[in-house]
């Protein structure tokens, strides 16, 4: 019986312990909403390219010459950026957007770096986009010593392609950093 005893209470004792999550370790979240900081833009003569500070990310492409050995560069993209001042390492990152109509061959893109560019996660969302929705990045390496300013990235970004008609736009309108 005393055997018993003494094991429930062990029991009792690491299940308390497993459960109990110190203050400094427990998730803390930040939101972002517009107005976003307008980044880095560009593409070709053939390109149009667009980010406003509201959220709304417009790239589109026409390029009429079909490419005998190779396509020309000149894809468009255009990005928002979010400067979050991490106090720890962040665990996930979750942007929001609507009135999405984003076709196969735009990308819906993000990323998070720090100021000296060094990247610690990306992803990139293929295909057919529309309507509202959610980007996930799960941060792939350690962010160094904290407390410092990371950068989130988020935008479109086309491939390069001859003959080409593509476009996508999309309004982002939330970022939610999990600590």
């Amino acid at each position: 019986m005393r055997r018993g005893r003494r094991a429930l209470a062990l029991l009792a004792t690491a299940a308390a312990l497993t459960t109990a999550i110190p203050a400094s370790a427990a998730p803390t979240a930040k939101s972002y909403q517009a107005p976003f900081h307008v980044g880095a833009s560009g593409g070709d003569q053939f390109s149009y390219h667009n980010a406003s500070s509201d959220g709304t990310v417009t790239v589109a492409r026409i390029y009429p010459i079909p490419g005998v050995i190779n396509c020309a560069k000149g894809g468009p993209y255009a990005k928002l950026l979010v400067s979050h001042k991490a106090t720890k390492p962040v665990r996930k990152i979750v942007v929001s957007y609507d009135s999405a109509a984003v076709d196969n061959f735009t990308f819906v893109m993000l990323g998070l770096r720090d100021a000296q560019r060094h990247w610690y996660g990306s992803t990139t969302v293929r295909g057919f986009v529309s309507g509202s929705g959610t980007v996930t990045l799960v941060p792939d390496r350690p962010q160094g010593h904290f407390p410092r300013v990371l950068t989130i990235e988020f935008g479109l970004q086309q491939s390069s392609a001859c003959p080409n008609a593509d476009a996508g736009s999309i309004k982002f309108t939330k970022v939610e950093v999990l600590s």
